[in-house]
């Protein structure tokens, strides 16, 4: 029986876990339906501050990431595919690599280590100091004020991240196919966008949503859990990390399962 109990704990845990995570969803979903007019300013305010956060501010970040990211994608294609016509595949290459699957990827990386950490930390440190608890006894709901402004802001901010990466990307790929092919602008997109088909752009919307709702919704689960001392913070923003990190790996595999295989 001990056996199966510690065989059982972590399944316990895990759906525990999910629990919470639906919970959370649920509530601020529930919410958001009833704001008033009168609340649609604050939570509008906050929600700029955290597209802000997340999205001008990670700006320059992601578009040299995605930048240098699709130049040595190139670079490593002509090497390696020098002798098979790899000016033939430029764009059926930067579509499979880099829009497909690393732009959504890298994009939702940089933001759970930039912004779901932030989040995590904020919210825990605001419970310690019973500032939740402040803001429901003053009539300010928790969901609209501090959970429906973040999900809004990291879903904008990770579209318009996405959407610059794979530009920026797109740009490294070109530079090197310029200068060490020779390919024009117009033959460079004219095959990115031969390659491109209906189905990618699917694709980078649903991982947009699902990334941008595992991130947030993690940090805040474990940002509202911090319960007793300032040294839970860093276990609370360290385990963000890794179950985000787990659930967007696992959503992209999903994801390409469901429309590619």
């Amino acid at each position: 029986m001990r056996f199966l109990a510690r065989l059982g704990a972590p399944v316990r845990e895990f759906l525990v876990f999910l629990g919470d995570q639906a919970h959370l969803v649920a509530q601020t979903v529930r919410f958001a339906l009833k704001l008033r007019l009168d609340q649609l300013g604050t939570v509008a305010a906050q929600t700029r501050l955290q597209i802000r956060f997340t999205g001008l501010q990670a700006f320059l970040l992601v578009c040299g990431t995605a930048l240098l990211l699709g130049a040595v994608t190139l670079i490593q294609a002509f090497t390696q595919l020098s002798g098979l016509g790899a000016r033939s595949y430029i764009g059926l290459l930067m579509v499979l690599i880099i829009l497909r699957e690393l732009g959504p990827l890298l994009t939702a990386v940089l933001v759970i280590g930039r912004s779901a950490t932030a989040i995590a930390a904020e919210l825990g440190t605001m419970q310690l100091n019973g500032e939740v608890d402040a803001l429901a006894a003053h009539g300010v709901n928790p969901y609209q004020y501090l959970l429906l402004p973040r999900w809004i802001g990291v879903l904008v901010a990770v579209f318009a991240l996405v959407v610059f990466f794979d530009a920026s990307a797109l740009a490294g790929g070109f530079l090197v196919a310029r200068f060490k092919e020779g390919v024009t602008l117009g033959v460079y997109m004219g095959s990115v966008r031969d390659a491109l088909v209906n189905r990618d752009l699917l694709a980078t919307l649903l991982k947009v949503v699902l990334f941008s709702s595992a991130i947030t919704f993690h940090a805040c689960r474990h940002g509202l859990a911090i319960r007793r001392s300032q040294t839970e913070v860093p276990q609370a923003v360290t385990r963000t990390v890794v179950t985000a990190l787990v659930a967007v790996f696992l959503v992209d595999g999903l994801v390409a399962a469901f429309l590619y295989a």
